[in-house]
């Protein structure tokens, strides 16, 4: 039979075995969830103001115009469907010599005040708790001198990335806006080219 000494540094040994092993499980569920955490589309839907549109079985296309000096404008919703709150913290701007984020606003109440963009605001860092949603409007802005390719030339988009913040830990993720937003250049006379009407 050990001495009682000895049996003390033996149950000490054990215990910490199993605290070692219970936090590196913890760590690792931690990890597992915050790294694997998705945002995805809300389930309110607005008509941005574009020149045209069209449908194909369930996707919209909405098409703007891309013109040195001007903006354009298109809303989605964001929705939470984990099972934790995140903090939705802003839109990235991923256009480069192209165009910039000019703005976003957010309608974080759409289920009692529907989508009108009169009740936007200025974006600013909000929770989302599960099943919780927020709708944004984004505007876009073509600087003069922009670096847009020649005449008739498009480029689309059907995602949109944001930052947001899940159990502490910063993501980034390009989330699904629930349409097609394309974006074309005007024919030689300033117009919308035949091919995108």
């Amino acid at each position: 039979m050990p001495p009682p000494a000895a049996r003390r540094i033996g149950r000490r040994g054990r215990i910490s075995v199993v605290v070692v092993v219970v936090l590196l499980l913890l760590s690792a569920a931690y990890l597992t969830v915050t790294l694997r955490y998705e945002l995805g589309p809300g389930n309110s839907w607005a008509h941005p103001q574009s020149f045209s549109d069209s449908s194909a079985g369930d996707i919209r296309e909405y098409r703007y115009l891309a013109q040195p000096g001007r903006t354009i404008e298109y809303g989605f919703s964001i929705g939470n469907r984990g099972l934790v709150t995140v903090t939705l913290e802003g839109v990235v701007d991923q256009g480069g010599l192209e165009y910039s984020v000019d703005r976003v606003r957010m309608e974080p109440d759409v289920t009692r005040q529907g989508i009108t963009g009169f009740h936007a605001v200025p974006f600013q860092p909000i929770d989302l708790r599960p099943d919780d949603q927020v709708f944004l409007w984004v505007t876009l802005r073509f600087p003069e001198g922009a670096q847009v390719s020649g005449p008739c030339a498009a480029f689309w988009f059907d995602t949109q990335s944001v930052r947001f913040t899940a159990l502490g830990m910063p993501r980034e993720q390009r989330v699904p806006i629930g349409h097609v937003i394309k974006v074309t250049t005007p024919d030689v006379d300033g117009q919308p080219c035949a091919a995108y009407r």
